[in-house]
């Protein structure tokens, strides 16, 4: 599945992944490929990578939206570090 992070300065991430650890407004959740649609509002934490090379990568997210579709998961971050 693909995933953008992005920040309103720059693409902060962009890629196939495996998956994805998103800290929601209401905890965290996971995406997989082929995961529900849903849209959900972020707190401050830690974005996981999956990437498909079986590596993980972290970026610290301090807000914002992210989208959810079966082949896509978009992170509108207000910040990342």
């Amino acid at each position: 599945m693909q995933v953008q992070l992005i920040t309103p300065e720059k693409t902060f991430f962009e890629g196939e992944i495996a998956g994805v650890q998103v800290p929601g407004a209401l905890g965290d959740f996971g995406v997989l490929p082929g995961h529900a649609p849903f849209v959900s509002t972020l707190r401050e934490g830690v974005v996981t990578i999956a990437l498909v090379s079986g590596e993980t990568s972290t970026v610290s997210v301090t807000g914002g939206i992210a989208e959810v579709t079966p082949e896509k998961c978009v992170v509108l971050a207000d910040s990342a570090a």
